[in-house]
């Protein structure tokens, strides 16, 4: 799969999936702005996809902000694009309903959703002037598999992935694509943070809730949104694209093993 000549917009991508999905376009021949609110390891991010040989630009920027956002398109434009734009940044939060403030939760609503709308709506315009383009939102499996402590973050994900669908009926017309990245537990700093405070028997659990018997990794993220990045998803828009490991599959042979024995 070949980006050259294109250029892409990642937001949140200083680490974690934003990361692994910068290198992945970055790897393919796409000159990438990395967006993100933290410019020490943004910086740190740039120096390892330099290192590597990647056309990479970074952008500091809060993607809550109507103007930083406006900005960022402006500076794809001037490079020549934005043909992708991959709104990825996304934030912690777990808590039950109860214990939910309003703060919180338009703190998650703003960097999750109306981040990714911002990011949406600015680019659009450019896409069309350069006869389309391809938007990746991050949605992710708890759009229709909520779990106790966690029901903000599928409030988001599953507007996220309501927002996608829009989009692409939108703006098909004019070669525009829109799909859903829809992780499960993928090896994160956000998820081994949230290992390390868990207890051991309880991350174990975590890994047997999927059917490959694993979590997953950033390039393996990064693989999926290049795939939809590039025209070998020529025919894919308004989608949900899940990378899960099997998790919400079911309850997996790892999990709770009934009459079947694995040899």
């Amino acid at each position: 799969m070949d980006l050259t000549g294109k250029v892409s917009v990642v937001t949140g991508a200083a680490q974690g999936n934003g990361f692994g999905i910068a290198r992945a376009l970055a790897g393919a021949g796409s000159q990438v702005i990395l967006a993100d609110r933290n410019a020490p390891r943004l910086e740190r991010a740039i120096e390892e996809l330099r290192g590597s040989g990647g056309d990479v630009t970074p952008f500091v920027c809060d993607v809550t902000e109507e103007d930083a956002v406006k900005e960022l398109m402006r500076s794809a434009h001037e490079l020549g694009g934005p043909h992708v734009l991959v709104s990825q940044a996304g934030l912690d939060y777990s808590a039950l309903i109860p214990d939910t403030s309003l703060e919180d939760w338009n703190r998650v609503m703003g960097v999750d959703v109306t981040a990714t709308f911002l990011c949406v709506r600015e680019a659009i315009p450019y896409m069309v002037d350069l006869g389309g383009g391809s938007i990746i939102t991050m949605s992710g499996t708890y759009a229709w598999v909520a779990e106790p402590g966690h029901a903000l973050h599928a409030a988001a994900k599953g507007a996220i992935m309501s927002f996608t669908r829009g989009i692409a009926c939108e703006w098909g017309h004019k070669g525009i694509r829109a799909n859903a990245l829809n992780p499960g537990w993928i090896n994160t700093p956000m998820v081994s943070d949230t290992f390390e405070i868990r207890p051991a028997e309880q991350t174990d659990e975590v890994v047997k809730w999927h059917a490959l018997g694993r979590i997953g990794e950033i390039d393996e993220i990064g693989n999926l949104a290049l795939f939809l990045a590039s025209d070998a998803s020529s025919f894919c828009t308004g989608a949900a694209f899940t990378i899960d490991g099997g998790q919400s599959a079911g309850v997996n042979s790892f999990q709770k093993p009934i009459t079947v024995k694995h040899e």
